[in-house]
């Protein structure tokens, strides 16, 4: 059932425990669809989950199977910290064994299916406001933004010190600018860690609804970031593009405009070293993000 391309994708990010995934999955899939009296669909076409859709004649749902794990167990705890209006419902799973079956979003039409810029800021905005999660302390259940930050030095170890595709002038500012920001971060929050336009979908039954959280202790301006790498390219002014969003999120969310700037050259840098270590997906998006950010910076000044 599952799709050679997904399957190789799968070879290429976890090596040789890859195909023993792909065997246990299937074996998976045969088993929650024989317990539960299940159909499934046409599976999604994503990068590191493999995800279908689901029926049991009543009600349809959503399965999503991924390598157990942290990563896949913060998910589960996200979904389970974040539930509530707003947000996909957790039917039901067992992260130790890799699946999770949620409740299907009908129709599911992403944000980036709305062409108006200001009318897209302003759903995302109230969708991340209704989702955020202020935190006394810091939970150890997830991960900091402090965590993700140390993907930087492991690119330099792939590299024997160097910085790869990616310029050493952009790196050197990221490694900067992360732990001046982490250091004087204000109030941390829950946050979801992957809010870009395609996981936040429409339903007829309870609107815009968010799906797939990440699970990540930070400040939220960081939370902004992944949404501003994404549906810029086509723009006749891509410059003009990041300052409207970061300066109606910061506005409208009552966020630092400099520190999210900031926080934007820092991930959209980590973003492209992800690429480079996991082979999936273009750094080339992350660096040329990075230098746009970097001009928004220098504007500052």
């Amino acid at each position: 059932m599952i799709p050679k391309e997904f399957a190789e994708r799968m070879v290429t990010m976890h090596g040789e425990r890859g195909p023993e995934w792909i065997h246990r999955t299937e074996e998976l899939l045969a088993s929650i669809k024989e317990e539960r009296n299940l159909t499934y669909g046409e599976p999604f076409d994503l990068s590191y989950h493999f995800v279908v859709p689901a029926s049991d004649g009543n009600h349809d749902y959503v399965l999503k199977t991924g390598f157990p794990g942290q990563e896949f167990t913060h998910e589960y705890l996200a979904l389970k910290a974040f539930e509530g209006p707003g947000v996909v419902k957790l039917i039901e799973g067992k992260p130790e064994e890799g699946w999770m079956l949620l409740d299907l979003v009908k129709p599911g039409t992403p944000l980036y299916t709305i062409k108006e810029e200001a009318d897209v800021l302003g759903i995302w905005s109230e969708c991340a406001c209704a989702l955020w999660r202020q935190l006394p302390d810091n939970d150890a259940d997830f991960p900091t933004v402090s965590d993700w930050s140390r993907g930087l030095s492991r690119l330099r170890e792939r590299y024997g010190g160097g910085t790869g595709p990616i310029p050493e002038y952009l790196l050197e500012k990221a490694e900067t600018l992360f732990p001046e920001l982490l250091s004087t971060a204000g109030p941390l929050y829950l946050l979801h860690g992957d809010l870009h336009h395609g996981n936040i979908l429409y339903s007829d039954k309870d609107g815009w609804t968010v799906i797939d959280p990440k699970g990540l202790i930070g400040e939220r301006e960081y939370d902004c970031i992944q949404f501003m790498l994404n549906h810029w390219q086509d723009h006749p002014e891509p410059l003009s593009l990041l300052a409207l969003r970061a300066g109606t999120l910061a506005s409208s969310l009552s966020l630092s405009y400099g520190r999210l700037i900031r926080y934007g050259l820092c991930h959209a840098i980590l973003s492209a070293s992800w690429c480079t270590e996991d082979g999936v997906g273009d750094p080339s998006n992350g660096i040329e993000l990075a230098k746009l950010f970097d001009t928004l910076i220098q504007d500052e000044h």
